[in-house]
């Protein structure tokens, strides 16, 4: 109740000061928290270009500019749930997008438990905003709210060492700037200049890290291991922030395309569908089989060695195998397809004059076939092997270090939104239904749950890993 009045007095507030019309919701929002020291500011940038967001706000740096909040922070305690969300609306839905159609990241945002309740009963409002001008002119500028939230973790210890280490830095460069006359400062935060400041920021990040880990009940909630190098950071970013129809979508959207099989499915199809018929090859036609391989070996092989930078060849023959025995194609064709070559297949025929009637000049012909086989393979990274090499050896002796086996990186999806999940829950439902042995909604006791017990079960977060 605190939270719902709170954000409506904010919503009251933002009303009064802006007109609603002239408002452009983000088709994105991605919320970026994380410790004191994880590296918001240095990953915010490329969270940016990952997910091609236009525009970003930095609730601290918002809060700075008026003079009671500033004291607040310095020392090292909350603003007010109240002035945040003024200020978190106004940047969000007025200062940011200035056309329809934009994303933001916010940085900062939210960190108390009433924060989390307060951005949940944001998406509900921006939800039931698309819905109220979805047939009118200004839907381009009321889309259908994506959040996202991004977790920086560190611990403890890399927290205050990186809080301290970032005022040492801020204090030789200032020095430097000030010495030649020239430069940019930057700002040095007073809680980075004290252990105890900086041990106590951590505290306050870890005293409600829990509340938004809530988030994770509504929400694409991705964690991302910060705890090493900047580029391993960035990696997990990208990992983790990747496109994914089934999240980025729009219900509607993707109810209408999901029948559409994913290339990795059809390249998994295709991939059982040649183990069918290369053992159908070698059960059913043993003789066939052995001497397309046999002509593969001395007579392709050697010319793909020749051509083996170039990364093609063509074999063309006019072998009688293949005009006696059809199928002798498509078995040379998936015995090179399962030893990772591209191959592709056609027929040259062509008309050999073999006799002439003198008497009414008919030619009569004799048919020629040539089979040509295109055959492709990957070159790329043949120059960097021995890199390639030499950057695995130092993986794996970087790998004996004690944070190599403890990257955390991963990704929850809310059960809601896993649409994949529903989906196949849905079919196994129907189909343990069709059996006469389901308890589902088909011999349910009127609860509509189709479990029986008059119970609606909790849906608990799905987990899914980086890798």
């Amino acid at each position: 109740m605190d939270a719902q009045v709170i954000f409506e007095s904010c919503w009251r507030r933002f009303e009064e000061k802006f007109r609603l019309k002239s408002v452009n919701v983000p088709r994105e929002v991605v919320w970026l928290n994380g410790a004191p020291g994880a590296g918001k500011g240095a990953n915010t940038q490329h969270i940016l270009k990952t997910r091609g967001l236009d525009h970003s706000v930095n609730v601290s740096s918002l809060l700075q500019t008026n003079e009671s909040t500033r004291a607040l922070m310095e020392r090292g305690e909350l603003i007010p749930d109240s002035m945040v969300g003024d200020v978190v609306l106004e940047a969000l839905l007025f200062q940011s997008c200035q056309v329809p159609e934009c994303g933001v990241l916010v940085d900062g945002f939210p960190r108390t438990a009433m924060q989390v309740d307060f951005l949940k009963l944001l998406y509900d409002k921006l939800d039931e905003l698309h819905g109220l001008f979805a047939n009118t002119t200004h839907r381009n500028q009321f889309p259908r709210p994506l959040f996202k939230v991004v977790m920086l973790y560190v611990d403890e210890d890399t927290s205050i060492e990186r809080q301290l280490e970032r005022a040492k830095l801020a204090s030789v460069h200032n020095k430097r700037v000030l010495d030649a006359g020239a430069g940019q400062l930057w700002e040095q935060r007073a809680t980075d200049l004290s252990i105890e400041k900086a041990k106590k920021r951590y505290a306050i990040f870890r005293q409600h890290h829990s509340a938004v880990l809530r988030l994770k009940q509504f929400f694409p909630f991705h964690l991302i291991d910060a705890m090493g190098t900047l580029a391993e950071t960035q990696e997990a970013i990208t990992t983790e922030l990747r496109y994914q129809s089934s999240l980025d979508l729009s219900y509607e959207t993707y109810a209408a395309i999901r029948h559409l099989p994913l290339a990795r499915d059809v390249s998994q199809h295709a991939r059982q569908q040649l183990v069918m018929r290369l053992d159908n090859h070698s059960e059913r036609y043993p003789d066939l089989f052995q001497k397309v391989i046999d002509l593969i070996t001395s007579e392709i092989m050697p010319l793909v060695h020749e051509c083996g930078l170039a990364g093609r060849a063509e074999y063309a023959t006019d072998h009688r195998m293949f005009l006696e025995h059809p199928r002798a194609a498509q078995m040379l064709i998936d015995v090179l397809t399962d030893r990772g070559y591209n191959v592709s297949h056609s027929t040259d025929v062509s008309h050999v004059p073999v006799a002439i009637d003198m008497q009414t000049g008919m030619i009569k012909n004799r048919k020629e076939y040539k089979h040509r086989f295109h055959i492709n393979w990957d070159t790329r990274g043949v120059r960097e092997m021995a890199r390639a090499m030499e950057l695995a050896a130092r993986i794996q002796e970087a790998g004996q270090g004690a944070n190599a086996s403890a990257r955390i990186s991963q990704t929850y999806i809310p059960q809601q939104l896993n649409r994949e999940q529903r989906a196949a829950m849905r079919m196994a439902q129907l189909a343990e239904g069709a059996n006469g042995n389901g308890s589902g909604a088909a011999s349910g006791n009127g609860n509509g749950n189709g479990n029986g017990n008059g119970k609606q079960e909790e849906a608990e977060p799905v987990m899914l890993t980086g890798s």
